[in-house]
């Protein structure tokens, strides 16, 4: 059985769309537990519809105590042998699950897979895919950069998590980077490459990703948590992560409309050694993320 954990807060509007798309899975073997952090929207009288639903539990609780305690929590209460998470704000292809799990139980070493992703960002009509191909060990590449993404596309045994750990509370960005570092200590890792997720960029909100400040105190306590095992990689290895670091930052800053801010990242980066990327993104400081993001599509 798929432990699948939606965890929401103030998104009464988006929910049923990620409930649905559980609902409407090829793998019909699975759990859903959706848990309110601290919702005040109407969201508990949504979710009264599903009570007499055998494979539907939910967690409510009031105050929200933060994205990562709310995952633990349905974590700590799911019965199957693999988890899957799904944000509210975004939506699972059909055969997602069915892939996932046909794609895990053919090695017992493998103890997390991962997807591609339809990338829609909502305001500037901009969809593009991603066909990620890590895979393996994953143990050092890891450190460098989150090449398994968001928590939307992942399917993890459970035994491994009981391994690894759970999210970190005190994490207000990166959390699901923090808890791949330490997965990937444990386990092999699978990539289906094709986009089985809409991941849904609301640049109008409050999500976690919009605030550039949360992600640099994020990569310090990171830094600080894993600073033995990143003390092993070779100095190309520690320049690769550095400018990983700054182009994410550099990003989350264009995406914040804020190009002075992105500009700062992206010298440090072309400081850190010279890099044609950092270079042109540079110059499109000047410009707007719009054509970031078209760039990237056409990419």
């Amino acid at each position: 059985m798929v432990s699948v954990i939606i965890t929401t807060h103030n998104r009464v509007n988006l929910l049923s769309r990620a409930i649905e798309s559980v609902f409407a899975q090829t793998y019909n073997n699975y759990e859903l537990i959706v848990v309110s952090d601290g919702s005040t929207d109407g969201t508990d009288d949504f979710m009264s519809r599903f009570e007499n639903n055998p494979q539907v539990s939910y967690i409510t609780y009031y105050p929200g105590k933060g994205g990562n305690y709310a995952r633990n929590s349905g974590i700590r209460v799911a019965k199957g042998e693999y988890v899957a998470f799904l944000d509210d704000d975004d939506e699972w292809l059909p055969n997602k699950l069915e892939k996932q799990v046909a794609t895990i139980e053919k090695d017992n070493s493998i103890g997390l897979v991962y997807t591609g992703v339809n990338a829609i960002y909502v305001e500037d009509r901009v969809t593009y895919k991603t066909s990620p191909s890590s895979s393996g060990d994953l143990s050092k590449n890891i450190l460098l950069k989150n090449l398994i993404g968001s928590t939307t596309t992942v399917l993890v045994r459970k035994q491994v998590l009981e391994k690894s750990g759970v999210f970190d509370e005190e994490l207000f960005a990166l959390q699901d980077y923090d808890l791949w570092i330490r997965v990937c200590q444990h386990a092999q890792v699978a990539v289906i490459s094709e986009a089985l997720v809409n991941y849904y960029n609301y640049r109008n909100t409050t999500q976690v990703s919009s605030s550039t400040e949360k992600y640099e105190k994020a990569f310090e306590h990171i830094e600080h948590k894993y600073n033995m095992i990143i003390d092993r990689l070779s100095l190309k290895e520690q320049k690769n992560r550095v400018s990983n670091k700054l182009f994410l930052l550099g990003n989350k800053a264009m995406r914040n409309n804020n190009p002075r801010q992105a500009r700062m990242y992206f010298k440090k980066l072309l400081a850190n050694g010279f890099n044609i990327k950092a270079l042109i993104y540079y110059f499109m400081t000047f410009t707007s993320f719009s054509v970031v993001l078209r760039l990237r599509k056409f990419i």
